[in-house]
């Protein structure tokens, strides 16, 4: 029988190997085309992110969270995942072709970039759906093994075939399909291994209109967390030059790196705050957050020590502007760092609505930050701007969770002998067996 810390470890292992090839795979983007046209690659793919994410209705939101409860089961929610993922590609597919017509794309009349775009997009949408529910499962490797292997596929050909000119001109047509794979390798694996005889029956009408109803509600959250995550790339693109925006995209990525670990345990707070014997109390939440930023706060220590020197080593001499954008997005990394277990929280009690103001406050921040910033100062403001959207839902959230729980700021900052015995108590819990009254269940995004 695991243990959660034992599961626990297994995923942040396993999801750290991924997010490093993640990170490989990046800094071989980097290299391969240099800060132009990277940037072009990745501003692409985040148009096409937003799409998803409107398409996805944030079904796996609503599916964890009833799994959590005990209320559905995976498997019936695993066919009808599948049915709309499937769906919601071709009118994904749909919205991208209008929006490259518009633009007068010159992808537009490309029928391999748009059969690769669909490929993107119904793995994506696959991987999003059935990572989630291999969780429920209590599988935190197996999925995580397969997203890595595929992209270490990829980070062996741009090693091997770096001077291929076939390779470079067709690399997003074969970059986008590596999303495929793995979305096709996670179905297979899901339903061959976690999928029983007699399992085949969809979720009933009413179940499935609660879990509609409270993704439509982690959609609206998703969306504008979103937005306030990436919007400032749209404004980067319009306002500065294709080299600013590589350099801020990939500044902004090494950033999302960091958030890798807070990421996974405010994922794994959530089912265990959402249980019906709730394992985890206040000081403990307050715990992990002091231990998380400690903990990047150090990384990022270390960052400011040494990137200016390894940072135009691994992505290239074009990228000569990325340390010291990356330098100030700190603040907001940090927040955001200690802001993933709260918003677990609120999430947990089915209080959503504190985490939608929260990132609104900050999305409007940044939107008229950018605005008034970006035109006079550059790139530069950029993230200086998105660093104070940061700060702002922190302190939003900060302010909530203190008027409710009578918290003082130190609680939030200086680190404590008893931390990682509080983390290590409220991860003890025994996994319950298949036939248990309930199943706890990790919530995730990919």
């Amino acid at each position: 029988m695991k243990t959660n810390t034992t599961l626990i470890l297994n995923h942040v292992l396993w999801r750290g190997l991924y997010f490093f090839s993640v990170l490989l795979i990046n800094i071989g983007i980097a290299r391969f085309f240099a800060a132009e046209k990277s940037g072009q690659i990745f501003y692409i793919v985040n148009n096409l992110a937003l799409i998803l994410l409107l398409v996805s209705l944030c079904l796996e939101s609503g599916a964890t969270y009833f799994i959590s409860s005990g209320k559905l089961e995976a498997s019936g929610m695993a066919r009808f995942c599948w049915i709309w993922a499937t769906t919601a590609s071709f009118i994904a597919l749909a919205i991208w072709l209008i929006i490259l017509h518009f633009e007068h794309s010159m992808y537009g009349n490309n029928i391999g970039f748009i059969l690769a775009s669909f490929l993107f997009i119904a793995g994506v949408l696959y991987t999003t759906y059935f990572t989630a529910l291999f969780y429920a499962k209590k599988e935190f490797s197996l999925p995580n093994k397969i997203l890595f292997l595929v992209n270490f596929l990829v980070i062996v050909l741009l090693i091997t075939e770096k001077n291929n000119i076939f390779v470079k001109t067709h690399f997003i047509k074969i970059y986008f399909s590596g999303f495929f794979l793995q979305g096709i390798l996670l179905n297979i694996f899901f339903f061959r291994n976690e999928l029983s005889p007699g399992q085949a029956s969809l979720p009933d009408r009413p179940m499935l209109k609660k879990v509609i109803q409270y993704s439509a509600t982690a959609l609206v959250s998703n969306l504008i967390y979103f937005l306030v995550n990436r919007i400032d790339y749209w404004f980067v693109q319009y306002f500065c030059s294709a080299k600013d925006l590589g350099n801020y995209i990939q500044a902004s990525k090494l950033g999302q790196m960091m958030l890798i670990l807070p990421g996974i345990l405010g994922a794994t707070l959530f089912p265990i705050f959402s249980s019906r014997e709730k394992s985890g109390n206040e000081a403990q939440l307050t715990a992990v957050i002091r231990v998380l930023l400690w903990i990047n706060g150090i990384l990022c220590l270390l960052i400011v020590c040494f990137g200016w020197i390894i940072i135009p080593f691994l992505f290239g001499t074009s990228f000569n502007n990325m340390y010291s954008l990356f330098v100030l997005l700190i603040p907001g990394i940090l927040c955001v760092t200690m802001n993933y277990p709260i918003t677990a929280w609120f999430s947990s009690a089915s209080r959503i609505g504190i985490n939608i103001r929260g990132s609104l406050l900050a999305l409007l921040l940044i939107c008229a930050g950018d605005l008034f910033a970006l035109p006079r100062f550059g790139v530069v403001a950029a993230p200086v701007v998105s660093s104070a959207g940061y700060i702002s839902y922190f302190c939003y959230t900060v302010f909530v969770f203190r008027r409710e729980n009578a918290a003082p700021w130190k609680d939030f900052l200086r680190i404590r002998k008893t931390d990682i015995s509080r983390i290590r108590q409220m991860l003890s819990n025994k996994i319950q067996g298949p036939d248990a009254e309930y199943s706890t269940v990790q919530n995730s995004t990919t």
